[in-house]
């Protein structure tokens, strides 16, 4: 059983209204060794401590294959000479190497030898579409990539042209695939051969100072070209410290080489960076997904992994899935199902967290057994979760959920829930090592005097600074050293932060009402009848529409499209009928009504879709946020056509 805190956060004298972790006496700075100060140091630090521990695994006809921590820091200086003696043959002098693709043993040991020899990752997010990567490459000038197979190498020598990745001179595929494909400018090495390269120019690491740029992680947002947030080493240590010391000094969380993460997330997100180098620093061993969505839960069963970090979409997913299957059972099951859910979400009203009682003994331990019957803790951020999602991943899973808050500019983790938070509706308190305040929005009436504004940070984790964009940065980290992050935050009496609006993402309808379309989707996006929604509004209307995708087999299910498909209709011609339309919208509004939706937040027309909103269409970010000027214009016949149809203001 997990006690509750009355608090999450403490005020600091002085009329800024700062906050600040209860769960140190000040803001850390880095790791609680007083040592380690780079992802280089953590490594070597672990392989000290357990030269023969596992660490970087993949899995190998079902079972997962590991290099030791003695191995890994081989193959990461290894690896490191070759680049340098590269770049000596190159006569370059860029420290930026770039990585493209999924992550993989090979891609983890790369990026460790970048780091051990004081260079710098550009990673090169694997969804992301190819003009965007080139653009990325362009921008950094790119002229060593590591690629993670022959396919990529070719993406990018057949978009080489006289104005375009003239920078590029060597790509190393790191997979066993080939290509016959050549370029007069361009040199393409396998993995193996580019390592004999540094197994005969073998030399002593180079040692990366705290200030070194760590990883450059680039973040299109929601409009606009990819900004290119530098971290450094320090930077990331210390949100990585914020997570130790509230897990396992605040709290006495036991970590060690004991323990699992899996790495599921990509690499081109600091929200993985943060994760591994949290599992490195406790010695204990990555397990790494191998890339097939569809076995998700089978690798994660198979791995039997104590840390598990997902985004929301995918615990929704987890969420619908186990629903799905209870729902197949008989009804006794169901009932009893239902009944434990009453009860265990009862007891998180109470401020109870506890995985001892009766139901999780009897109804809750095959769910647990899904993720592999040994997990600690679930990790999630990057976008909200529902009340519904969340409040069952809580009890269901046999451990804590901890939510973390905050942007790729703050190391991913600025605020953070605490594990025995029991409570909904708050992105927990500061983490260990940030400051956080809240300022004034008076063109929105959020007044920090009200404990409402755009939240702040302050402190250690936050970036370097945007790459070569020093007036982007000057506008995001003011003079004073605050991080502005464009969201509208509320002090809530426990100390605990709740994100209420975006700053610029508000828009007015035609009656004068604010509507935030963020916070709507949130919503909306949990219903099973769609994967994906974007809604948007009209300042001479008075309603907002939708763009929805659906989720085919439950639409399927819907009593008129059935009539429809027994008619001999097509499913294409079915999206497009009024009255199939209406069936959706009353169905959407119906949950969203149920989950807290106000009137004028409703959509009032539709239009559907099977098209997946993604990073290769160019619809949402690397981290699955919707783009909203693209999807506008994307879209504008579509949206053009609803209001169209309805002729009310």
């Amino acid at each position: 059983m997990l006690a509750h805190p009355e608090q999450f956060s403490r005020l600091i004298d002085g009329p800024e209204r700062i906050r600040e972790s209860v769960q140190i006496s000040k803001p850390i700075t880095g790791c609680p060794d007083g040592i380690t100060k780079t992802v280089w140091d953590v490594l070597t630090r672990s392989a000290q401590l357990n030269p023969n521990g596992q660490l970087f695994g993949e899995s190998v006809n079902g079972r997962h294959v590991y290099t030791t921590y003695r191995e890994g820091v081989e193959e990461a200086t290894i690896i490191g000479s070759a680049i340098l003696a590269s770049m000596t043959k190159l006569h370059s002098t860029n420290k930026l190497i770039g990585i493209a693709g999924i992550h993989s043993r090979n891609y983890m040991h790369t990026m460790h030898g970048i780091s051990g020899f004081d260079l710098t990752t550009v990673p090169l997010y694997h969804q992301s579409k190819l003009e965007t990567l080139c653009d990325i490459i362009d921008n950094c000038k790119l002229e060593i990539i590591f690629c993670e197979n022959a396919k990529r190498a070719e993406g990018f020598l057949s978009s080489k042209t006289p104005e375009r990745l003239q920078s590029m001179k060597l790509l190393i595929i790191l997979d066993h695939s080939t290509t016959s494909q050549k370029h007069d400018d361009v040199e393409i090495l396998s993995f193996d051969e580019f390592k004999e390269i540094g197994k005969r120019n073998k030399r002593n690491p180079i040692k990366p100072k705290p200030e070194t740029i760590y990883v450059i992680c680039h973040t299109s947002g929601t409009t606009g070209r990819p900004k290119g947030v530098e971290m450094s080493h320090g930077s990331l240590l210390a949100a990585v410290s914020g997570i130790f010391t509230s897990w396992t000094i605040a709290y006495k969380w036991k970590f060690g080489q004991e323990d699992t993460y899996f790495s599921f997330l990509s690499l081109a997100h600091i929200y993985e960076h943060l994760m591994q180098t949290l599992a490195i620093y406790f010695g204990g061993k990555i397990g790494i997904y191998n890339g097939n969505a569809a076995t998700l839960i089978p690798q994660i069963q198979a791995l039997q992994p104590t840390i598990v970090s997902l985004v929301p979409r995918l615990l929704n997913k987890l969420y619908e899935a186990v629903h799905n299957g209870v729902a197949k059972k008989g009804f006794i099951a169901r009932k009893l199902f239902e009944y434990a859910k009453k009860t265990k979400a009862r007891q998180l009203q109470n401020g109870v967290l506890r995985y001892d009682t009766f139901f999780d003994k009897i109804v809750f331990k095959k769910l647990k057994l899904m993720l592999g019957g040994k997990i600690k803790v679930l990790t999630t951020g990057g976008a909200p979760v529902t009340k519904e999602v969340k409040t069952f991943t809580r009890y269901a899973y046999g451990c804590p959920l901890v939510e973390g808050y905050g942007q790729t500019e703050c190391s991913a983790a600025g605020t953070l829930t605490l594990p025995w938070d029991t409570t909904y509706g708050n992105v927990g308190g500061p983490a260990p090592w940030s400051q956080v305040k809240l300022v004034d929005v008076p063109e929105k009436n959020y007044l920090a005097m009200n404990d409402e504004g755009e939240v702040c940070f302050k402190g250690a984790a936050l970036m370097t600074g945007y790459f070569q964009d020093p007036e982007l940065t000057a506008k995001t980290i003011d003079s004073e050293g605050w991080l502005h992050t464009g969201d509208i935050g509320k002090w809530l009496p426990t100390g605990a932060l709740q994100i209420i609006d975006r700053k610029n993402e508000m828009f007015k309808l035609c009656q004068g009402d604010f509507v935030s379309p963020i916070q709507i989707e949130a919503i909306y996006a949990n219903s099973p009848l769609i994967t994906q929604i974007y809604v948007t509004g009209n300042t001479e209307r008075s309603f907002l529409v939708g763009i929805v995708v659906l989720d085919l087999p439950r639409f399927k299910q819907l009593p008129s499209v059935k009539t429809l498909e027994g008619k001999g209709e097509a499913i294409e011609v079915i999206m497009e009928k009024k009255e199939v339309k209406d069936a959706v919208i009353v169905e959407l509004n119906k949950y969203a009504k149920e989950n807290g939706l106000q009137t004028i937040e409703l959509i009032r027309n539709v239009h559907l879709t099977l098209q997946e909103f993604s990073e290769e269409n160019g619809l949402v970010t690397s981290t699955l946020k919707n783009r909203r000027k693209i999807l506008e214009d994307y879209f504008a016949p579509q949206i053009a056509k609803m209001y169209k149809e309805i002729e009310s203001l």
